[in-house]
């Protein structure tokens, strides 16, 4: 496929925003139990771009932002990635420590940790969310298994390039979620992409064709 060409049709989007907001109910639902508070993440809308425009989406110029990567394993391989700036996800690791709000002020170790954890929880139902939806309106049975997260702090243009090397490669394109995170009634500053490989992007296009 050629790198101009968006690899899904605006009905296909249609259809994975369903996916998507399967997946945001049952992340919301794992961070609530995890951080013992309300929390929300609502989809606002799904999107396609080419993986070179990417920063664009992050809506970050000059400052510094911290991503958590997790990769994709199963019927469909890649990565998921949230991205977020300091203040919200230090405000996230004040609430999985049981510090007020406001403690923490830089990345230690402790801090770091509970990111981690946090996008493990978060990522993982995201992608069972995904999984079963899919599998429940189409004619395949998804499996999607996360991998241990990583986390990374640096420009957004300098993340990317690292955390998708490969795909950046391969001229891969990626599929993001806009959405809006609340914890206790408070806006988060974080972004969900989905990057997956070229050849699960066109196993996707197929999944996407039988999903009623």
């Amino acid at each position: 496929m050629s790198d101009d060409v968006l690899p899904l049709t605006n009905l296909e989007i249609g259809k994975l925003q369903g996916a998507f907001h399967r997946g945001a109910f049952e992340a919301s639902e794992a961070l609530s139990k995890w951080l013992s508070a309300s929390t929300i993440i609502s989809i606002e809308s799904i999107d396609q771009c080419r993986l070179k425009e990417a920063t664009s989406i992050l809506e970050v110029e000059d400052s510094a932002i911290c991503m958590c990567v997790m990769g994709m394993e199963g019927t469909l391989t890649g990565q998921m990635l949230l991205a977020f700036d300091d203040t919200s996800g230090l405000a996230m690791a004040d609430l999985v420590i049981g510090h007020s709000h406001g403690t923490a002020k830089v990345w230690g170790e402790v801090e770091t940790s509970a990111a981690l954890e946090s996008m493990n929880i978060a990522g993982s139902a995201y992608l069972n969310g995904i999984a079963r939806d899919l599998s429940a309106r189409g004619s395949t049975r998804l499996t999607l298994i996360p991998t241990p997260p990583t986390f990374l702090r640096d420009y957004a243009e300098s993340l990317l390039e690292t955390a998708f090397l490969n795909q950046a490669a391969a001229g891969s394109h990626i599929v993001f979620a806009k959405a809006r995170f609340e914890i206790l009634g408070n806006p988060m500053r974080w972004t969900f992409l989905l990057i997956p490989d070229p050849q699960s992007l066109d196993r996707l296009t197929q999944i996407l064709q039988s999903v009623q």
